[in-house]
């Protein structure tokens, strides 16, 4: 087996367990003769609870389009550094595909978390999609190792980013132009991706002051109902008290 096999291997045990299954397969590995080998998976680190969830990820459909649609926006992205005619409108057809399949392999992570009993925030939610996006969006090596579950890092954006946008631009003037535009589209990029989170902060925020706000009506609602049955019990009461004695 090689490392990716068995970074796989390892990933896809429940997380508590991923340093002792770690431990004991180096120790298998160098009695074996393969110390090189053995060295390389002591070396792993445990992964962050996200890392973990995004390798839990098995429906290949799902990835491939989510694949699919990073590799269109990337298309969209450059077309629209160049200027070209419509492409503002392929741009945003681009994104909210690209948008919509980030959300589901999204939520099919968390979905593995929660089988796993593991929480569920917002935060981690967050920077599953995080990396989800990335991968995607750098496809090569990193996209290879997520699609089989040996994604042993979470990816960060960087100079590869900015080589993929100019690889999927259309040809400008000059080697300098080629990679303005490729930092311009990269800029857009991550001006979404930062969109995104925001709208996603705005409605969790406007969700949680909405449920605020019915619980606290919820409250007034019960107290006035409280109210009004002590105003028909002293109703009552003083009815009674004015009766004449010996009245029926």
């Amino acid at each position: 087996m090689d490392l990716d096999a068995l970074t796989a291997e390892l990933l896809s045990r429940p997380l508590d367990q991923f340093t002792p299954a770690r431990n004991t397969r180096a120790k298998e590995l160098k009695a074996s003769g393969q110390a090189d080998l053995a060295r390389q998976v002591s070396a792993l680190k445990k992964p962050s609870l996200p890392l973990w969830a995004a390798n839990q990820l098995r429906d290949q459909a799902m990835l491939g389009e989510l694949r699919s649609g990073a590799q269109a926006l990337v298309k969209a992205q450059a077309a629209a550094a160049t200027g070209r005619s419509n492409a503002g409108r392929d741009l945003r057809a681009a994104s909210e595909r690209f948008q919509r399949s980030l959300e589901a392999a999204g939520t099919a992570a968390v979905t593995k978390l929660r089988e796993g009993s593991h929480a569920t925030g917002e935060e981690t939610l967050r920077r599953i999609r995080e990396i989800l996006r990335l991968a995607a969006l750098e496809g090569g090596d990193t996209w290879d190792r997520l699609q089989k579950g040996a994604l042993a890092s979470e990816p960060r954006p960087g100079e590869d980013m900015l080589e993929m946008f100019a690889a999927g631009a259309a040809p400008v003037a000059g080697r300098r132009g080629e990679q303005a535009e490729a930092r311009r589209a990269a800029e857009l990029a991550q001006r979404a991706a930062r969109a995104d989170d925001e709208l996603a902060e705005r409605a969790t925020a406007t969700a949680r002051r909405l449920r605020q706000e019915a619980t606290e009506a919820a409250a007034r609602a019960a107290a006035a109902e409280d109210e009004a049955a002590r105003a028909r019990a002293q109703a009552k009461k003083s009815q009674r008290a004015s009766r004449p004695r010996g009245s029926s």
